[in-house]
């Protein structure tokens, strides 16, 4: 049956969805615009520890000042209202919610939420994607366990690339790579809150107009936030991520299957099965002709002689051989689309996009020369960029997800890996780290 008959059926009884929001991002802003038009949806609260940011979220999202004046989730509940609250934790220990839609973009903090809401039996949508690269799996496994749901959050590139990933799987095809585009070059690694603007040809009124956020623009231009996203579609699809970091390798969407296509058969990867990021830009700066962006494609072969003389025939773009294919999006609409995975969740009971396996993982690289006794301060930040590796090979390194607040105890040069032994870490951190032994323990393959 479609989402929309669900909706309607769940409508028709008396039973909408009833969904906590904790973060007012863009992501979650966009979410609200659309849910409000979603009579089956009740966002019965929001939740964030500003919560002028959570009142300035759902103004932005034309929400109904005369729905945001719940004095509990209780009464949220009996009413059809709103509850604002500036306590996630309070939002996550209260029964009445199906499902928690976390998108406070800070890993602890996220990690904390979504252990308490499973803890109340509460189905997760995880949108914050550091806390989802740092622990994924383990999350998921904790889901699963109590009977419960966690998934990526639809519209966000991660569960996007897994959906491409599921219909070749599931039409027998074979993975020759998925993946996002870009816009990166050479340098961008070391680009900061105060470069950034620049980058994106505008000025900070401009940008703040947008509501662009400088610690997010920086972490989508250094390469962090595609090291994230393609950490977490390979541990909830099993490709490979590269042994040395993503190669950001241009591309348009013209020459995705001769580009992203092993090597032996004439294309730029090690081998078939991997994640990879396609970049719009050549190394030198100028646009990548037919670029794609803000989109995500997968590109894949038939072990079936016979299918692939039709990939051609059906009208699919194929490299000069016709062995292997791609197929792509151009867009992604972020929360406009995360709905989705909120009402799937509830009325289908099927996730879009859960890690299966810890595989890859986002490691912190030194954007410059750091000295002994400076304070990182995270992803989209002055000191470090992530680099997406595999996971058996990051156990000595500091995680991205992590890096805010660590404090160095040694010097690392810029572009170079920091190791855990090189910072202290705040005794929250050492608890997630805890985690990740437990994880390598269990060897999440």
């Amino acid at each position: 049956m479609s989402l929309t008959s669900l909706m309607a059926d769940r409508l028709a009884h008396g039973r909408p969805i009833r969904a906590g929001v904790i973060g007012a991002s863009k992501f979650a802003t966009l979410f609200l615009a659309q849910a409000r038009h979603l009579p089956a949806l009740h966002v019965a609260a929001l939740a964030d520890a500003n919560p002028e940011r959570a009142h300035t979220a759902l103004a932005l999202a034309a929400w109904p000042p005369a729905k945001a004046v719940a004095r509990s989730l209780a009464d949220a509940i009996d009413s059809g209202g709103t509850w604002v609250t500036g306590d996630p934790m309070s939002l996550c220990e209260q029964e009445g919610l199906d499902v928690v839609f976390e998108a406070s973009n800070n890993a602890p903090r996220a990690i904390t939420h979504a252990i308490a809401a499973m803890e109340r039996g509460i189905h997760v949508v995880m949108a914050s994607i550091e806390a989802d690269a740092l622990v994924g799996p383990w999350l998921a496994e904790q889901a699963a366990r109590r009977g419960i749901i966690y998934s990526l959050a639809y519209g966000d590139q991660p569960a996007l690339i897994c959906e491409l990933v599921d219909w070749a799987r599931a039409c027998g095809f074979q993975i020759a790579a998925a993946g996002r585009g870009i816009a990166w070059k050479p340098g961008n690694e070391a680009i900061t809150p105060d470069t950034a603007w620049a980058h994106l040809g505008l000025s900070p009124d401009q940008a703040r107009a947008s509501d662009h956020d400088a610690t997010g623009v920086t972490a989508t231009l250094d390469g962090t936030r595609a090291a994230l996203e393609l950490a977490s579609v390979a541990n909830a699809t099993l490709l490979e991520p590269p042994q040395a970091g993503l190669a950001f390798l241009p591309c348009g969407t013209h020459d995705l299957p001769h580009v992203f296509r092993p090597q032996q058969d004439g294309g730029r990867l090690p081998r078939a099965g991997m994640v990879e990021a396609a970049s719009c830009l050549e190394p030198d700066g100028r646009a990548v002709a037919g670029a794609l962006r803000w989109g995500v494609f997968v590109t894949f072969t038939s072990p079936a002689n016979h299918s692939k003389l039709s990939f051609t025939e059906f009208g699919l773009l194929t490299d000069d051989s016709g062995t292997y294919a791609a197929r792509w999006r151009p867009h992604r609409l972020a929360g406009l689309e995360a709905a989705l995975s909120v009402v799937s969740v509830c009325l289908r009971g099927e996730h879009t996009g859960c890690p299966r396996a810890w595989v890859a993982d986002v490691a912190s690289v030194a954007k410059r020369d750091l000295k002994p006794g400076e304070i990182l301060d995270g992803i989209g930040g002055y000191c470090v960029r992530g680099i997406l590796l595999p996971a058996s090979a990051t156990a000595a390194l500091l995680p991205v997800s992590l890096s805010q607040g660590a404090v160095l105890k040694a010097p690392v040069a810029a572009g170079h890996p920091i190791a855990l032994s090189d910072v202290d870490l705040e005794q929250p951190c050492q608890a997630l780290l805890d985690i990740r032994r437990r994880m390598k323990a269990r060897e999440f393959q």
